[in-house]
Order: structure tokens, then C-alpha cells, then sequence
């Protein structure tokens, strides 16, 4: 762990490390990997409508957006809720779960600081089922552990997150090498042609995903801003609190921060 940084500053709440939020659509990144594994092709059309209803919930996509019928990368580079919620019933009920851990949210580890690896319970029911292929649902993660899943698309396996010299070195096992590549060029399309474009000028072809997470009640409910990415050789979680959009509020700040590390 490199750096660490929240705010409000007077606040002694460590959000980063020990922050449990929603992940929302940067969740997509394991649902993407599940839905891989269980013999997806990015190319594969899979519709885009505005709105879909799993069990009597209706979901939407994020201001009302459409693509229509188009390849599934499209979808990923674009965030389309409705396409994954579609997708939802080609995963066995512990499927994300499974996949979850593999890029560590769950996983047990400790530091020298209290943190938060995650929680990814199965759904309950087929609407759990449903939100949780875009990250709501009960899961729940911090930006450490959204970090660490960025990093390990970019790794092909998860690794113990270390905060001091002498903590111990942990990696978890492969992903399976087609579905890890097939995963890092759906994440580069993100900032090529997708949600995170703020990202398109940063050196070093980053990879990443954009979230828009729901939290609470209301209609709509209120939502944190996400984006994560990674380079070759570091990963970075952003959170922003009470924000609509982790493309248009969180992108630009880890885009400055990518920027900045030459």
C-alpha cells in the first residue's frame, strides 16, 4: 500500500481502508470475470433497453441510456446495468461469491491498520441475484479492497495487500489466462470508448471502471461516485461520497493521480 488518503481531513475515520460501501458498477469487473468463466464472448449481443424487472424490481441504467442491441463489450465500456441484470441467471447462486474472492473481497488478512476486505453474501433471492451483478444488493467493499480487485485484472491474480516491510507476501491463484486478457482489453475500453475517458491521455494505457453505487432510500436513492484502475505497475480506488457519476467526479481525480506518478 503505497498511499492512503481521506477526507474531510478532521475526520479520524480511516475511509479508505475501513470503509464498507457498495461498490456499484466496479463490481462489474468480478461479474464480468463470472460471467467469462461461465463461457461468455465479449462479442456476444446482448440488448441494452433503458429499463428491465427482475422479480417486480425495475432496474435502469444510469440517466435513462439505451444502447439497444449490441456486443456485450459495448456494454461493459459503457456500464450498462440492464445488460448484466440480463445476465444474472447464467451464474450459479454462488458464483460471484466464488469469483469474488479470488479477487480478494472477503478474503481474511490482517494489517497493521484496522481494514476491510468486503462482504459478498449470495443473493436471496432472484433480485439480490440481479443487483448484485452490478454491485448493490448487501455488497459491500472499501476502496483498499476495489484497489486491490483493479489490481488483480491487471495481475491476473490477487495479492495480500502489505502495509509494512515485514507483512507477509500472500498471491492467490490464477485467473484463467483467456478470461484475464479478455477482461484487461473490456477495461481499456473504458478509457477508450466508455465511461472513463477522463483517463484516455494518461500515460501508460491504463486500465479501469467507473461506478455509480446506491446507498440508503429514496427514489432515486443517493449514490457514491467510484473509479478504479491500475497501470502496470499500480492500482488506485477513488471514492467520492454523495457524488452521481464516477465517470464525470471520480475519473478526473485518479486520471490527476495517474498523471502526477509520471
Amino acid at each position: 500500500i503505497l498511499a492512503v488518503a481521506n477526507r474531510p481531513v478532521e475526520d479520524t475515520f480511516n475511509r479508505a481502508l475501513e470503509g464498507q460501501y457498495p461498490p456499484g458498477s466496479t463490481f462489474k469487473i468480478v461479474s464480468t470475470a463470472a460471467l467469462l468463466d461461465a463461457g461468455l464472448d465479449p462479442d456476444e449481443v446482448v440488448d441494452c433497453p433503458a429499463t428491465t424487472t427482475v422479480g417486480g424490481r425495475e432496474f435502469r441504467n444510469f440517466e435513462g441510456a439505451a444502447a439497444g442491441a449490441v456486443p456485450f463489450s459495448i456494454d461493459f465500456a459503457q456500464s450498462c446495468n440492464t445488460a448484466f441484470v440480463s445476465l444474472a441467471d447464467r451464474l450459479e447462486p454462488t458464483s460471484l461469491r466464488d469469483e469474488a474472492e479470488l479477487f480478494g473481497l472477503g478474503r481474511s488478512y490482517e494489517l497493521a491498520l484496522p481494514a476491510f476486505s468486503g462482504s459478498v453474501p449470495p443473493g436471496r433471492d432472484e433480485v439480490e441475484e440481479a443487483a448484485a451483478m452490478i454491485g448493490q444488493a448487501r455488497i459491500l467493499a472499501s476502496p483498499l479492497a476495489m484497489a486491490g480487485v483493479a489490481a488483480t485484472a491487471q495481475e491476473g491474480h490477487w495479492q495480500r495487500p502489505r502495509l509494512l516491510a515485514d507483512d507477509r507476501e500472500q498471491a492467490g491463484p490464477d485467473l484463467p489466462a483467456d478470461d484475464a486478457e479478455a477482461l484487461r482489453v473490456l477495461m481499456r475500453s473504458v478509457v477508450t470508448s466508455g465511461t472513463g475517458t477522463a483517463l484516455a491521455a494518461v500515460p501508460g494505457e491504463p486500465i479501469g471502471k467507473s461506478g455509480t453505487a446506491e446507498y440508503g432510500s429514496g427514489d432515486p436513492p443517493p449514490t457514491h461516485a467510484w473509479f478504479v484502475a491500475a497501470t502496470a505497475d499500480v492500482a488506485v480506488a477513488v471514492l467520492i461520497e454523495d457524488r452521481p457519476s464516477g465517470g464525470e467526479f471520480a475519473a478526473p481525480v485518479v486520471a490527476e493521480f495517474l498523471t502526477a506518478l509520471g
